[in-house]
């Protein structure tokens, strides 16, 4: 039974036909884009944020905003069943501060990990499928768990393969990045720095402990000291700047509106 409430089916991927054409078809490149594949091996290049084995085209602003909520609900929950520790981070921790909800211009979502956890989560559960029917989803869909390969590298010299994992959704394409969280035992600044492969650094009392609180109406994690964190990325005025992407945020509603001349919906 899920966190949300919901019954879910997993498939795995060592037993399920389908599971065994989808493994190999990525191929890891261009930073943190996972060029996706056909079966012609034609590169499906029309959106960095599908993925293109599952996508065909671009949702509209309401299906997209819809889909992404479906997608981090489905993850915290299968997560927290798993027993698997994760937090919000990037533009989806800033999403969180602003009205606890996805950032309505994002077309992703970005979420943390310990080492230990990616471990295994590709030891047990890579390429499984997860096939959910809730009240928001009355059709039912699957997600599938991907883990790249390169995981086990740690450095971050592998500009290729910055992303760790990710949280697909099978019928629209859309997926969450996963980053692996990793002590730096040499770093210069001594013990007690974490690293990603994508370059972002900080010390765990940051990141620890986490901090319990609910996103997209999910219970969820994010870092500790969540502000300091997101000043270093996106610096302090990201925090109060209530026009953005062609949308303003209505203090009173606690939500981003689109200004119709800017957005079409």
């Amino acid at each position: 039974m899920a966190s949300c409430g919901t019954q879910y089916r997993i498939s795995s991927c060592n037993t399920e036909t389908r599971c065994r054409i989808l493994r190999g078809s990525h191929t890891y490149a261009q930073g943190h884009e996972w060029k996706e594949r056909r079966p012609s091996g034609q590169v499906f290049p029309f959106h960095p944020h599908y993925d293109g084995r599952f996508a065909d085209k671009q949702l509209g602003y309401q299906e997209r905003k819809h889909a992404l909520s479906n997608l981090i609900q489905t993850y915290l929950a299968t997560f927290a069943d798993l027993g698997v520790e994760t937090w919000l981070m990037h533009g989806t921790l800033l999403g969180w501060w602003w009205n606890r909800k996805i950032l309505p211009w994002d077309s992703d979502s970005d979420v943390q990990v310990s080492e230990s956890s990616m471990h295994f989560l590709a030891s047990y559960y890579n390429m499984s499928v997860f096939h959910y029917k809730t009240p928001r989803i009355p059709e039912g869909r699957d997600y599938m768990l991907e883990v790249n390969p390169h995981y086990v590298n740690r450095e971050q010299s592998d500009k290729m393969n910055v992303i760790d994992a990710r949280w697909i959704d099978t019928t629209s394409g859309l997926f969450i990045d996963i980053t692996t969280v990793r002590y730096n035992h040499t770093h210069p600044a001594g013990k007690g720095m974490l690293s990603c492969k994508d370059g972002h650094e900080f010390r765990d009392t940051y990141i620890f402990p986490l901090r319990d609180t609910f996103f997209e109406g999910t219970p969820a994690k994010i870092p500790f000291a969540y502000k300091e964190v997101l000043e270093s990325e996106y610096q302090k005025k990201a925090l109060t700047l209530v026009d953005y992407e062609g949308h303003h945020f209505d203090d009173a509603k606690l939500e981003w509106i689109p200004v119709p001349q800017q957005i079409e919906l």
